[in-house]
């Protein structure tokens, strides 16, 4: 008979098994970062022997690209002439509603639903808040710059709400209501502005200004100079602080608030939440309710920060449509939506400053942005799994089934709890 092994002591193999909680948290950081760096490096390197391949060089390119975009690596000749300050104040005006939108989006990711609606909900908040600046222009500032932000959130909300309610009580799928929702946004705004109620006098396509009192301050003042610039080319304002705390809020709904703890639960399985006594559909209305609230507000600061005035250029915009790849590789994080509006919009920013000055194309710019999804995508399929791809083990080895293998007995299968919306 074997002795019994002495119990191990603190300072041994077991104990020392146990990684630290640094290391833990160090591993917890690679697994959720590394997709998205994987995805973007991935990104970058196809897209240098794309260009290589089609006679370019690809030093210059990026180069290119990180002048325009951020402002760095701006010498030489060939870039003499660009401001970094105005190609980072450009950045910051293109990141500031994708902040917005991307949070739409990914909120909605996380409660399983996909919103392919930001961009209409971000014209009808643009729409609302625009409304409210002209036919109220004459309000003080203080009252008339809130009430021009809080019509287009709501406005945003009740656009993104009908696909919620729609959702809920009809099971309409929320891809279809929302690109047909879109439509039904951009001709609300050609007939506003093509002849109808908000069209500027003589000027087809265009809206007369809101009242001054809700624009926006701008970081560096329209009438002064920077860097021997004249201030009024650099157009970043301070929505992008407004954005900021939009992702703070995003963050707090998922991470501290019941409402997110039910989102994420209906997200990742709508039977076991209505088990635990989740009402689905009142999930699922709220849910797309803050998500449009996310992009309507989307609408108002870009009214009250940037183009004062209501354009047809809504109708033809792509950030709502960009803002799905921005929720995608911030993996549904607020930190991760920021950062990655913030590289989509120096990418785009950088496609002229790189074909003008390398002379390529600026269409590598939506290679990136494409390759980028697919990387994106196919780590997502690895957690795929399908039944029939399985290994099976052999014939051989497999054993007598149990008795009574295969039966359901129908008395002891608990029955669904009934929604409660």
């Amino acid at each position: 008979m074997a002795a019994p092994e002495a119990p191990a002591k603190p300072g041994g193999p077991a104990w020392r098994a146990l990684p630290p909680a640094p290391v833990t948290w160090l591993r917890e950081l690679v697994r959720r970062i590394g997709a998205p760096v994987g995805s973007v490096i991935f990104a970058f390197v196809v897209g240098a022997i794309i260009v290589l391949l089609t006679g370019g060089d690809p030093v210059l390119a990026f180069q290119g690209l990180f002048c325009g975009g951020i402002g760095v690596f701006c010498s030489g000749s060939t870039y003499g002439g660009i401001t970094p300050a105005f190609q980072i104040s450009t950045t910051i005006v293109f990141a500031t509603p994708l902040i917005f939108t991307g949070c739409s989006v990914a909120l909605a990711f996380r409660g399983g639903l996909f919103n392919i609606g930001a961009q209409g909900q971000l014209t009808m908040g643009a729409i609302a808040a625009a409304a409210v600046g002209i036919h109220f222009a004459g309000w003080p500032g203080f009252i008339l710059f809130p009430a021009v932000l809080l019509v287009g959130t709501l406005a945003g909300a009740a656009w993104g709400g009908i696909v919620g309610v729609l959702k809920a009580f009809t099971g309409a799928h929320e891809v279809v209501t929302t690109i047909m929702l879109n439509y039904i946004a951009f001709g609300f705004l050609y007939y506003l502005l093509r002849g109808g109620p908000l069209q500027l006098a003589g000027q087809p396509e265009i809206s007369p200004q809101i009242g001054a009192g809700a624009f926006l301050p701008r970081f560096i003042s329209s009438t002064g100079q920077f860097l021997g610039e004249p201030g009024a080319i650099y157009q970043a304002h301070t929505g992008i602080l407004i954005a900021f705390v939009v992702a703070f809020i995003f963050y707090f709904i998922l991470r501290r608030t019941a409402l997110g703890y039910e989102l994420r639960a209906v997200g990742q399985n709508q039977r076991a939440a209505r088990y635990a006594g989740i009402s689905y559909r009142r999930t699922v209305i709220i849910t797309m309710l803050i998500a449009g609230a996310f992009s309507g507000i989307a609408g108002g600061v870009e009214i009250a920060g940037l183009s004062h005035n209501l354009t047809i250029r809504y109708a033809t915009d792509t950030t709502g449509f960009d803002a799905i790849a921005v929720a995608l590789l911030g993996q549904g994080a607020a930190i991760g939506i920021v950062l990655s509006a913030f590289l989509f919009a120096a990418l785009r920013v950088a496609g002229p400053v790189m074909e003008s000055n390398a002379n390529v194309s600026q269409n590598l710019v939506d290679v990136i942005e494409a390759l980028i999804l697919f990387s994106i995508a196919a780590n997502a399929l690895r957690r795929v799994k399908i039944p029939w791809l399985q290994r099976r083990p052999a014939s051989s080895d497999k054993e007598p089934p149990p008795p009574l293998a295969g039966m359901t007995i129908e008395s002891t299968k608990p029955a669904e709890v009934g929604d409660t919306a």
